[in-house]
């Protein structure tokens, strides 16, 4: 029977199925969990409810067309406006790395409601500046369970998840151009749970699907009181590609954020202090913001509009990334 070994041995490898082929999802799973730390699964209903209120009280029973502090990432056609209670943010973060979940809400639904429009998942490594990204949508508009959600790094998820490609093309970092954890008005309300690093290293996690391609440039303007806190970003570096990039920090938020109603801006949103959201919580007259802020907000939007010149001194955000 020994003499029979051989040829037996050899008609199972031909017969055996082929080596198992990694996903796009598993193969970016795993080098984020590499590179960061693997995520666990979570419930949203362990997020902090970002709060939605107009003229300071808040609105639970509809979604109003307008607000105090309107979620400044369009929420699209067929959404209920800016202005959508219920959206929750969860912290996971550990020593080592900062996870930040957002399950947004772009249509009424109950407090109570498990189902989401979107779950997005921010994940950064502080010490060497590698950053992830997420994505969970519903097919065809259809809402997502924010319940027992799995892990965006295990390969159990990959039903779940947005494919790579999807996010890359999705370019979330159009608006994140200087920092992974952006501020506005709206996350503010629960800043608190929210992971910070607005000056330390920054760079995307690529795995080759093309998340290198999102802008990393800064701007480093000479004693500009607006980076005494935080980067800004320079957005897409092209001409053609400034003219259609999203509200990143260098894009309309940089408006936004100085006097320029956003949409879905209610009266007080439009009037001062809420119309001039940096820097958090100034706390003096609109006369002294300008008078600290005004030039060096006039610098900053010089700058948007030509990064070129030689006073933006611009340079690519510095990161630790192992090649």
């Amino acid at each position: 029977m020994s003499a029979y070994f051989p040829a037996f041995a050899l008609v199972l490898s031909v017969l055996a199925p082929p080596a198992y082929a990694q996903s796009a999802h598993e193969v970016y799973g795993a080098a984020c969990a590499e590179a960061i730390a693997p995520i666990p699964g979570f419930d949203c209903a362990e997020g902090v409810t970002v709060p939605i209120t107009v003229d300071g009280v808040q609105i639970t029973d509809r979604a109003p067309e307008t607000c105090d502090r309107p979620g400044l990432l369009d929420n699209g056609p067929g959404s209920d406006g800016q202005c959508v209670p219920f959206s929750r943010i969860l912290n996971l973060s550990t020593e080592t790395a900062q996870v930040s979940v957002m399950c947004r809400q772009k249509r009424l639904r109950r407090a109570d409601s498990t189902e989401f429009d979107e779950i997005d998942v921010i994940a950064h490594n502080p010490a060497t500046g590698a950053t992830c990204w997420f994505q969970a949508k519903g097919a065809e508009g259809a809402p997502v369970k924010g319940a027992a959600v799995p892990s965006p790094t295990d390969a159990g998820g990959a039903d779940f998840w947005a494919p790579p490609e999807a996010v890359v093309a999705d370019d979330c970092g159009s608006c994140h151009d200087n920092d992974p954890f952006m501020y506005s008005p709206f996350v503010g309300q629960v800043w608190g749970h929210v992971p910070t690093n607005p000056l330390g290293p920054y760079a995307h996690v690529d795995a080759g699907f093309g998340f290198a391609d999102w802008p990393t440039h800064e701007m480093q303007l000479r004693d500009n009181t607006c980076l005494g806190c935080h980067r800004i970003g320079t957005g897409r570096l092209s001409p053609a590609d400034r003219s259609a990039q999203k509200p990143g920090s260098c894009g309309q938020l940089a408006s936004w954020m100085t006097g320029v109603p956003a949409p879905g801006s209610d009266e007080a949103a439009q009037s001062y202090p809420l119309s001039h959201a940096m820097p958090p919580y100034f706390g003096l007259s609109q006369e002294a913001w300008e008078e600290i802020y005004g030039a060096s907000v006039a610098e900053v939007q010089s700058c948007c509009a030509d990064p070129a010149q030689p006073f933006c001194n611009l340079r690519e955000i510095r990161s630790y990334l192992e090649e």
